[in-house]
C-alpha cells in the first residue's frame, strides 16, 4: 500500500488523495467512516479530499445517506496523470529552454563537481566530446569501472590511452581498442619522481587530505581530475586552454616514456632503446 501511495505522489497527487484514492480501490464501494479508518487521512480533512478527487474525475460518489463512494479504475487514472505528468515536463523543458536563451552565459573555464552522479554524467559528457584521442591516468583501478562503459562505446574510432603509475598495474586485463601503459619513475622530470611525490601519493592541506583518483584529458580541450578530499568524491572540469594544452603535451609525453602493458606481458624494449639514447645524449660535452 505504501509503494502505491508514493507512487502517485511521484505522479502528481497529493499524499492525502493518493491515501484516499488507494484505500478505496481496496475497500470497494465505502463510506466516509471506512475511508478515514484505512486511509488514515483525519476524519475533518477527508470530505476535502473526496470532492478534490472529485473534481479531477478520479472517484464516483453514489447519493444517499450516508453518501457512498468508489475508485475510478487505475488504469484510467494513472493513464491520466502520466499525460498530465508528460504534459508539465514538456512545458518544463520549453520554459527553461527559453530562460537559457534569454541569459547572458559567462565562460567560466572551470567547474567543480561534487555529487556523484554529475561527476559520472560529465564524465560521460566528456567522453562523446572526444574527437581526436582520450588520455587517462589512473591512481585508483576501481575507479575504472565508473568509465569503462563510455569509454569502450568511442574505441572503433578514436584513440584512447590509460597511463597507470609505476607497481599499480598488477592484475589490470586490457579491454579491446585500449592501450595501457605504465609509466617509469621519471626522475628527471624537474628533477622529481613526479608519480610517486605529486600525483600519486595523497597531500594534506589546512587539515584536509586530498588523494587524486585519476585524471582525463579530452584531445586537448577539456580534462577532469576526479579526486577524494577526506573521504569524499569529487571533481575539476577545466577547459582553459592554457591548462588543458600543457597537460596534454605532459601526458602525451609521460605515455612516449612509458611501458605499454599488451596481456599478461609489458613491452619494453621501447622503453630501453629511449634511456639507452637518453643516457647518450647526457655524456655528449656541450661546446663552451
Amino acid at each position: 500500500m505504501d509503494s502505491a501511495i508514493e507512487n502517485l505522489v511521484q505522479l502528481g497527487l497529493k499524499e492525502y488523495e493518493a491515501r484516499i484514492y488507494v484505500a478505496l480501490v481496496g475497500l470497494g464501494e465505502t463510506n466516509v467512516r471506512r475511508i478515514h479508518e484505512v486511509s488514515g487521512v483525519p476524519r475533518p480533512r477527508v470530505y476535502d479530499v473526496l470532492n478534490a478527487l472529485d473534481e479531477k474525475g478520479f472517484i464516483e460518489i453514489r447519493q444517499g445517506s450516508p453518501l457512498m463512494y468508489r475508485a475510478v479504475r487505475p488504469d484510467i487514472v494513472v493513464s491520466f496523470l502520466k499525460k498530465d505528468l508528460d504534459a508539465a515536463a514538456s512545458d518544463s523543458i520549453r520554459t527553461l529552454e527559453s530562460l537559457s536563451v534569454d541569459t547572458k552565459q559567462d565562460y567560466s573555464p572551470i567547474w567543480y563537481v561534487h555529487s556523484d552522479w554529475t561527476i559520472q554524467r560529465n564524465l560521460e559528457m566528456m567522453v562523446e566530446s572526444v574527437t581526436r584521442e582520450l588520455i587517462i591516468l589512473c591512481f585508483d583501478k576501481d575507479i575504472l569501472v565508473k568509465f569503462q562503459e563510455p569509454v569502450s562505446s568511442i574505441t572503433s574510432d578514436r584513440a584512447v590511452k590509460i597511463l597507470f603509475p609505476k607497481g599499480e598495474a598488477e592484475g589490470v586485463i586490457p579491454l579491446k581498442g585500449i592501450k595501457y601503459f605504465e609509466a617509469g619513475l621519471l626522475e628527471d622530470f624537474f628533477s622529481e619522481k613526479i608519480f610517486k611525490k605529486i600525483f600519486s601519493a595523497p597531500i594534506r592541506r589546512g587539515g584536509a587530505l586530498f588523494r587524486l583518483e585519476c585524471i582525463l584529458i579530452a584531445d586537448d580541450q577539456e580534462s577532469m581530475l576526479i579526486y577524494s578530499q577526506n573521504g569524499k568524491q569529487m571533481a575539476v572540469i577545466i577547459t582553459l586552454p592554457f591548462i588543458t594544452c600543457v597537460q596534454s603535451a605532459l601526458f602525451s609525453w609521460m605515455i612516449e616514456q612509458a611501458n605499454e602493458i599488451t596481456g599478461d606481458k609489458k613491452s619494453t624494449s621501447e622503453c630501453k632503446k629511449r634511456t639507452v639514447k637518453k643516457s647518450h645524449q647526457k655524456r655528449i660535452p656541450m661546446e663552451s
